[in-house]
């Protein structure tokens, strides 16, 4: 993000990195000046970041055996609670979080927006904290990150950025703007993978919704339902092409991230079909008959996708899924039902497999905090003394401690910290500040 990419410093670090490739393509597929670390410590790390993802949702589902991918990482590693922020802060904030293992007063990312509902949306000039793919990049792991929130515009990384603007396609009536992904010029390659709302037919999101009378009903909530569900499908799907074909067309990074947040829209839009007694209001019977099953079917959904990015990467990689924030219906209280953040419970979902994690353990207490760190050890590196989180040794293979004991550095910030840059403003503000209301996260 910002921070310390617009140093002289990370400037030359990038040029290096570059120059050392020689050529674009070569920069995309990986390289770097040289690769930090224990040595003997070689591995490939992949963090799925799965927004809003609620153990109770999924457990039921893995009983039946309906998420076969899921239960294949949880089956050869490990599974446990991921305690999130304070409730009442925000996707952007936790997901900041969990890439820098610093709080909001640290990396300075505290809400969607950066005041009142008419300020401008955070973007990844905010950012006061180095992200980790930044940290491993400057040591010369290749890297690729997609669709994290808070990213655009895009900031320089020793491989492939593609923000979270990516997701706003031509199609759907929005206009390409710079630095959607890093290199720039990446996008032109990726636009065939994108897909829109616009573009995606009924028959494409069938599976979700029960029977079929919602294909020619004009019932508005109905209509209102299916329009939503195609934005959510065509936002992820868009995610997985973009993450399949990256990695089919290029080699895996050192590090690679995606982040996908279509169960957390499903979970607020969808929530009050599936359980009509936790809203207190009455809807329509069509709209329960038709969106009841909506959120255990994206699931499943999501489950695919997943299975999907994880038949592409090398065997080696050590794979970590996490979510920001478990789900749970509107929050009662006497002044009434409480939506939007006040339905996003305190313990998200944690599993992790692959080498350097020790199957079956119980893992305590592990938070958000604790992902950043975790990286760094998985990889030999040392952990920043100011970031707030702990490496979770106890889900790490004894083995692999022993040879690599956890070490620290008091800081990979640069002297004197990083200023927060206004945001740049985007032609989709409006937009993204129309799904938060929608979401009930602002007025």
């Amino acid at each position: 993000m910002r921070m310390s990419f617009g140093s002289r410093r990370r400037i030359a670090r990038v040029a290096c990195a570059l120059f050392a490739v020689a050529t674009l393509s070569a920069a995309l597929a990986g390289g770097g000046c040289g690769r930090g670390g224990v040595p003997g410590v070689r591995r490939k790390i992949v963090v799925l970041g799965i927004d809003g993802m609620e153990w109770r949702l999924i457990d039921p589902l893995l009983e039946e055996g309906k998420l076969p991918n899921f239960a294949k990482l949880i089956d050869r590693g490990v599974r446990a609670d991921l305690r999130s922020l304070d409730t009442v802060l925000k996707s952007p904030t936790i997901w900041t979080t969990i890439a820098t293992g610093k709080g909001p007063q640290k990396h300075g990312i505290t809400d969607f927006l950066k005041g009142t509902d008419e300020a401008p949306v955070f973007n990844s000039t905010g950012w006061r904290a180095r992200p980790v793919w930044d940290i491993l990049g400057e040591k010369g792991y290749t890297v690729g990150v997609i669709n994290w929130m808070v990213s655009w515009p895009a900031q320089p990384v020793n491989g492939y950025n593609v923000t979270d603007h990516i997701v706003f396609t031509p199609e759907d009536g929005f206009e390409r703007i710079e630095k959607v992904t890093y290199p720039e010029e990446l996008i032109v390659e990726l636009e065939p993978y994108t897909r829109s709302a616009a573009g995606t037919s009924d028959d494409e999101i069938a599976f979700l919704i029960n029977g079929d009378q919602w294909r020619t009903r004009s019932v508005p909530s109905v209509a209102g339902g299916v329009r939503q569900l195609k934005i959510i499908y065509a936002n992820d799907q868009t995610v997985a092409n973009v993450a399949k074909h990256l990695l089919e067309s290029r080699a895996q990074p050192d590090f690679f991230a995606v982040y996908l947040n279509g169960v957390d829209v499903c979970s607020h839009f969808y929530w009050g079909p599936m359980d009509p007694s936790s809203v207190d209001i009455i809807m329509d019977d069509e709209l329960v008959e038709a969106f009841s099953d909506v959120i255990p079917r994206y699931y499943q959904r999501m489950d695919a996708i997943i299975g999907e990015i994880l038949e592409l990467i090398d065997d080696d990689s050590t794979v970590i899924l996490c979510s920001d924030h478990g789900f749970r219906g509107p929050l009662r209280t006497p002044q009434g039902l409480k939506l939007g953040i006040w339905m996003h419970g305190p313990v998200g979902v944690l599993v992790a497999a692959g080498p350097g994690i020790a199957p079956g353990v119980t893992v305590p207490d592990a938070s958000v905090f604790d992902i950043t760190p975790t990286v760094l050890a998985l990889f030999g590196e040392p952990v920043g003394r100011d970031m707030d989180g702990y490496v979770l040794s106890a889900m790490l293979d004894r083995e692999f401690l022993a040879r690599n004991p956890v070490s620290y550095v008091d800081t990979y910030e640069e002297p004197g910290g990083h200023e927060q840059g206004e945001p740049v403003e985007s032609p989709f503000d409006e937009e993204i500040k129309e799904r938060l209301r929608s979401l009930g996260y602002i007025e």
